[in-house]
């Protein structure tokens, strides 16, 4: 899921529409007769270039990150959350250390603050001009007019990933349903083979848990169920995927060379079990040949599981 962390322009699903914030930015160059106009976002890592006007005279392409430390236009605007309209920078002593006014000669700036749908600051949308102007006020709204547009993109974007994300998660657990662990752990395994990193699956059923249902009624067994689930978030890292893929069977892919690293991730997940006076039965393989398909390692995790089960 895209974050405020997460430049958008590593966002590699094409949800992001950047022909139209092209479209949108190029046209607000032409109305206002500017050399330059520019979608910025701001993240941890600085600020970058998103969107820039297809023009020659622009000095600024897409992708370009500038540290947050810098002296530039859009800093005021992210950190004021207002609008900025800079007339005639070199008059103006601020901006002396500004590397736009000082290397690049601007001597213009109208932006306004773009927000994610959580409120916190996404960037600017800005035009910059090598001679100073005198917009009247139908030109700053106009470029309200298209900030907006930028921020119902960034609230569908946020509308998308919410439904996708309980599309793919299991509402009892929270961990990924089997569809979204299909889909993550295809991913996954391509991106091992590229890597050369080595995976390993685990397939986990609980014991007992007919006898919970029987005794202490569904709830109760509900419950043991959201146990394991977070059994299994205490032992998951990072870069493992965990899934509950039906009734009480659960997957986890995680990164492993041996089947000793293997055999101590089973230990884990069975020791926070028995912590509870639950216990879960466990299957696992490492995944030594590129040439199988995820589904057959997820059945031969599952039969070792039922032969762990037996013993």
């Amino acid at each position: 899921m895209l974050t405020p962390e997460q430049w958008v322009l590593d966002e590699d699903e094409g949800l992001v529409p950047l022909a139209k914030w092209q479209k949108t930015v190029d046209v607000m160059a032409r109305v206002f007769n500017a050399p330059a106009g520019f979608i910025v976002q701001y993240a941890p890592e600085g600020y970058q270039v998103v969107i820039s006007s297809d023009q020659e005279s622009n000095p600024y392409d897409a992708g370009v990150v500038i540290p947050l430390d810098t002296n530039i236009f859009c800093k005021k605007v992210v950190e004021q959350q207002k609008t900025l309209y800079v007339q005639d920078a070199p008059t103006e002593s601020r901006w002396d250390t500004n590397p736009e006014v000082s290397n690049d000669g601007f001597r213009s700036y109208l932006g306004l603050p773009v927000v994610w749908p959580t409120g916190e600051p996404f960037g600017t949308i800005c035009v910059m001009d090598f001679n100073s102007t005198d917009y009247k006020t139908d030109y700053v709204d106009l470029v309200g007019e298209l900030r907006d547009l930028i921020e119902a993109d960034l609230e569908i974007l946020s509308q998308y990933q919410v439904i996708s994300n309980l599309a793919m998660t299991d509402e009892l657990t929270g961990l990924y349903n089997r569809r979204g662990f299909y889909s993550v752990a295809q991913q996954c395994l391509a991106l091992a083979k590229r890597s050369e990193l080595s995976l390993g699956l685990l397939y986990m059923d609980m014991d007992g848990l007919k006898g919970i249902n029987d005794h202490h009624g569904h709830t109760a067994g509900d419950d043991a169920l959201r146990r394991l689930g977070e059994a299994i978030e205490a032992v998951v890292r990072e870069n493992d995927i965990a899934a509950r893929l039906s009734g009480d069977e659960f997957v986890m892919m995680v990164a492993a060379e041996t089947v000793e690293q293997l055999d101590r991730i089973s230990a884990r997940l069975a020791d926070q079990m028995t912590a509870q006076g639950l216990s879960v039965s466990i299957g696992s393989v490492l995944i030594n040949d590129e040439t199988q398909p995820l589904e057959h390692w997820i059945e031969e995790a599952d039969r070792r599981m039922y032969s762990d089960k037996k013993t």
